[in-house]
């Protein structure tokens, strides 16, 4: 088997689903779709929304931890 560029890509299932209908309608196959479905995501946003899920973590973590002196 060939080796491909394509990095690894974790789906949600119930994305996945949702992938699996459209390649099923369109008769392709599932990394097709999932190729095409990356080819026109907003990179840049997806970016953004990424370097603040440490800092959202953060707070979330220490918001929910209470001292008691």
């Amino acid at each position: 088997m060939a080796q491909t560029q394509r990095k690894p890509v974790y789906v949600l299932p119930e994305h996945h689903d949702i992938l699996r209908r459209i390649a099923y309608e369109q008769r392709c196959n599932l990394s097709d779709v999932l190729d095409a479905v990356l080819e026109n995501a907003d990179w840049e946003v997806i970016e953004g929304k990424a370097k603040n899920k440490p800092l959202q973590r953060a707070n979330e973590r220490s918001s929910s931890y209470v001292v008691i002196k």
